[in-house]
């Protein structure tokens, strides 16, 4: 189905966004712009702002800083998409200043956010489903260690590409990055409370009953 609507996907690590966001761009025909994949893309490459990202996420395991990646990075990226399909945001805005850029920068281009969606899970939830996660190198499936795979598969049971476990996911970083979260989200989610966007949504239950509940809003 193909449309040009747009939405955010918000909420916690591992809450298992970027899985509902992958749901949604099947089912709507949307792009995926997530902000994680483009600055691990950036990390790799051995440039001076590659190199800067690497020492703040893997190294620090900390969050880029937002005058960092504002106009550089994310209004870099929009511009590569297709004007003609809709765009799923995952893992952005993460403070009020990118909720207010979003919002300026889409109105730039003649887009609007239709729905945005925050999936809930608890601090606890958050580490204890990261710790047991990899990801395929070929196209990033998420891999539950214990069902999907066992701790010593190499290889995607799906692409049978190569796994990996993401280098800020130990759970010292997870919680640095859920304590940075906790803080800055607030602003963000009362931001657009009061515009009476957001939908909240339980990020515990099954995967199934979660995509239900999101595409049941959706009109």
């Amino acid at each position: 189905m193909k449309t040009n609507i747009n939405i955010i996907i918000m909420g916690p690590q591992g809450s298992g966004k970027g899985t509902q966001a992958r749901f949604l761009a099947e089912k709507y025909d949307l792009q995926i712009f997530e902000t994680g994949a483009v600055l691990r893309e950036i990390a790799k490459q051995d440039t001076e702002t590659g190199r800067k990202i690497n020492e703040i996420m893997n190294v620090k395991g900390n969050i880029v800083p937002w005058d960092f990646m504002k106009e550089k990075i994310l209004g870099q990226k929009l511009a590569e998409l297709d004007a003609d399909r809709g765009i799923i945001f995952d893992g952005t805005p993460r403070i009020i200043e990118e909720a207010e850029f979003w919002e300026n920068k889409l109105k730039e281009v003649g887009r609007k956010i239709d729905y945005i969606f925050y999936v809930d899970v608890s601090s606890k939830e958050s580490v204890k489903r990261i710790s047991i996660r990899k990801l395929c190198k070929k196209n990033a499936h998420p891999l539950i260690v214990g069902k999907d795979l066992s701790e010593e598969d190499e290889k995607c049971p799906i692409c049978d590409s190569e796994v990996y476990r993401r280098k800020d996911d130990t759970p010292e970083k997870v919680l640095n990055r859920l304590e940075w979260s906790e803080k800055k989200i607030k602003p963000v989610i009362e931001f657009y409370e009061n515009k009476k966007m957001i939908t909240r949504i339980d990020g515990e239950k099954p995967v199934e009953d979660i995509n239900r509940e999101i595409v049941s809003h959706i009109k």
